[in-house]
């Protein structure tokens, strides 16, 4: 079976390349802001230039603003060289429940409360998020 081709336009990624970066960028980055921010982002997609995050945001460690948009825009242009040339960003943040918990292992007094952490993990994912605002912006100039 061949490979999928991947898009050499620098001013759009498919959907494959997203999802390949996306992986990566959570696997590398994200996943502190996850378990100790209770910020987590998502590339959904990139268009002609500009950038589509979402982001759940339990306001545990950061506000839902520009500010903190165009901060995890940033990142994710500089950590993916694939997004480097963006021309700017469309960023929805939406309400969120815990993002991930970052535990001792051994602080834990048995299997009754690695049962409940799960049981916690897994209503979080299930509950409805409510968009609190999108977020766009240019980045300057690359030259």
């Amino acid at each position: 079976m061949e490979e999928p081709k991947l898009n050499q336009n620098k001013n759009s990624l498919s959907p494959l390349e997203v999802e390949r970066i996306s992986s990566s960028y959570i696997r590398g980055i994200d996943k502190w802001y996850r378990m100790c921010a209770g910020t987590a982002s998502n590339l959904e997609r990139y268009e002609n230039g500009i950038m589509y995050l979402r982001i759940d945001n339990s306001e545990k460690a950061e506000q839902s603003n520009y500010e903190t948009a165009l901060r995890v825009a940033e990142r994710w242009m500089s950590y993916n060289e694939e997004l480097r040339e963006a021309k700017g960003f469309v960023v929805s943040v939406y309400t969120s429940g815990p993002t991930g918990f970052l535990i001792r292992f051994s602080a834990l007094r048995g299997e009754e409360e690695v049962a409940e952490l799960a049981r916690q993990i897994g209503m979080a994912s299930q509950e409805e998020k409510k968009l609190v605002n999108t977020f766009s912006g240019l980045f300057p100039s690359q030259e």
